[in-house]
């Protein structure tokens, strides 16, 4: 069911964000609590800004007892998004490759089969041997054809699906990524001193900061 709140994707950037920072398990209370402070959210609206944050795979569940809880490291992202984007791309690669095989199949035993229906009006040679051969392609075209459609799951509209979903990602990487900007340019803004600013960078980012690039580490 689509959340009942119109979700900002700010708000929803920056929740995440915090997920990540924190990286600690929450309860649905404990959002409820935090998150109207961490991202401006209204208190009634939090269970829906969840509801949305794992939709777009940006935090991790699971129940425990009668309580779930929700929580997101940087590096299970990373592997969710690679994970999804490999399996989509693998998956595309593999029924495009055997799509345009049977189908240049099919293509050559129909080509067969006309020329043999040419052969049969035309040519004045061993009927009964050509008629043979005509049921033959008739029954491989069939086969094909069958085949063929074992791969329907495949078929542009599923196919538009898994590359959608990989859009949807892509955008949300985005959106930490101005999220990142948007942080970093406040900062600036405020501390002066870069020492200072690169401190402050590093205790935030933790593992993820690079040393050698002074700045967050690259996916």
């Amino acid at each position: 069911m689509a959340p009942r709140t119109a979700i900002n994707t700010q708000k929803l950037a920056t929740a995440a964000a915090w997920f990540q920072k924190t990286a600690l398990a929450y309860s649905v209370k404990d959002l409820e609590k935090l998150l109207p402070s961490v991202a401006s959210i209204n208190g009634m609206a939090v269970k829906d800004y969840i509801q949305a944050l794992q939709g777009e795979s940006l935090i991790n569940s699971d129940k425990i007892g009668n309580c779930s809880w929700y929580w997101s490291f940087p590096s299970e992202v990373k592997k969710a998004k690679e994970k999804v984007l490999a399996e989509a791309q693998d998956n595309y690669d593999k029924a495009s490759a055997t799509a345009v095989e049977l189908q240049t199949k099919v293509d050559k035993a129909g080509a067969a089969r006309a020329e043999d229906e040419g052969l049969l009006a035309e040519t004045g040679g061993d009927r009964k041997a050509l008629a043979r051969k005509h049921d033959e392609l008739n029954h491989q075209v069939e086969e094909l054809r069958k085949e063929l459609a074992t791969y329907s799951e495949y078929d542009p509209i599923e196919l538009d699906k898994k590359i959608e979903d990989t859009r949807r990602l892509q955008e949300a990487a985005e959106r930490f990524t101005e999220h990142i900007y948007c942080m970093e340019s406040w900062l600036k803004e405020r501390v002066l001193d870069r020492e200072s600013q690169v401190c402050i960078l590093k205790d935030y980012y933790g593992e993820e900061w690079d040393d050698e690039d002074g700045g967050l580490r690259e996916l």
